[in-house]
């Protein structure tokens, strides 16, 4: 069972990472309406929306050496 939930996972990253670009190559046909336009002029207005991607990368990629084994 845990397996089929992890192949699950890595097909869920891989399909909305695809969805995300496929948005972003038909959004950017109008001027600030890519993902990068949007959140940039959205941390512009709210700062604590980058420390909080920050916090997010954080807790996904540091190292966790229990679950390495």
């Amino acid at each position: 069972m845990e397996y089929h939930t992890r192949f699950t996972t890595v097909w869920v990253l891989i399909v909305t990472t695809i969805g995300l670009i496929a948005w972003d190559l038909y959004a950017r046909k109008k001027p600030g309406a890519t993902i990068s336009e949007v959140l940039l002029g959205s941390a512009k207005q709210s700062p604590i929306l980058p420390f909080l991607f920050g916090v997010l990368m954080g807790h996904l990629f540091f190292p966790q050496l229990d679950c390495l084994k």
